[in-house]
Parts: structure tokens; sequence; C-alpha cells
């Protein structure tokens, strides 16, 4: 791989990286708020829930696949921070596909009409404690990345 290639990859695979710690952010914070709130306020909040966490698996997709590919262009040489940083980022994949996105699906079923909005709160405490998890998984995978 030649050094614009490379470079390209790079700027990818930072720009994945920074979409991917941005994308879904405030979601916490949001969900508290917009459910504070109540009818009718909370009727779009599953359309900006469901952007943010789509951009959070596809930016975090994009950065492991271009973190490995950068990785592959240095012969996936032993470096324990850059081991570090894929596992962490990895299982911040998994967190978010299999925590944060289910504890999502209960909120959004708390947000009918005709719903109690109190039986959301539960679940938008536990979506805050697994999105704090999953930004924690993000800032090892950064220091690993980095100290690699």
């Amino acid at each position: 791989m030649n050094s614009t290639a490379r470079g390209l990859l790079l700027f990818l695979h930072v720009l994945s990286a920074s979409a991917w710690l941005g994308a879904a952010l405030w979601v916490p914070g949001d969900v508290r708020r917009t459910l504070a709130r109540g009818h009718p306020h909370v009727e779009p909040l599953a359309e900006r829930v469901g952007a943010a966490l789509g951009l959070d698996l596809a930016a975090g997709l994009a950065t492991v696949v271009t973190g490995l590919a950068l990785w592959g262009y240095q012969g996936f040489a032993h470096r324990a921070g850059i081991e570090l940083g894929f596992a962490a980022a990895i299982v911040r994949l998994l967190v978010g596909w299999f925590a944060v996105r289910p504890a999502w699906g209960t909120i959004q079923a708390a947000l009918a009409p005709s719903a109690d909005l109190a039986a959301a709160d539960p679940p938008a405490r536990r979506l805050g404690m697994l999105a704090g998890i999953a930004h924690l998984l993000w800032l090892v995978a950064l220091a690993g990345m980095i100290s690699g």
C-alpha cells in the first residue's frame, strides 16, 4: 500500500472513530429530558434515537474495518496497545448491539400514546449506564491505539 492510500485509510479511520464517539453521546440525556416533558414531545424521540444508534453502529463497524486494514498494513505486528484497543472496540460494538439497543427497545415500547411513560424510567436509567460503559470502552480503545 502506498503512502497516499495509507493516508486516506488513516483519514477514514479517524473520521469514522470521531463519528462513532459522537453518534450516540447525547442519547441518554435526550431520552431522559424528553421523557420528563411527556407527550407530545416523545413522538419524535424514536426517530432521533434510531438515527443516532444507526450511525453509532455504522461508524463503529467502519472504525473496526479501517483499523484492521491499517493494522494489516503493518503486518499485524504484535503491539499490546493496538490489540487492547481492538478488543475494546469489539466489546464496545457488542455492548451497543446486545445491551444498548435492547434497552432502547424497552423504552420505545413505553412511548405509545396510551402507555404510562413512568414505565420507561428504569430502562432509561439502564440506557444511561450502558452508554457510559460503552463510552468508557471507546476511551480504552482510543488509549490503546495511541499507546500502540
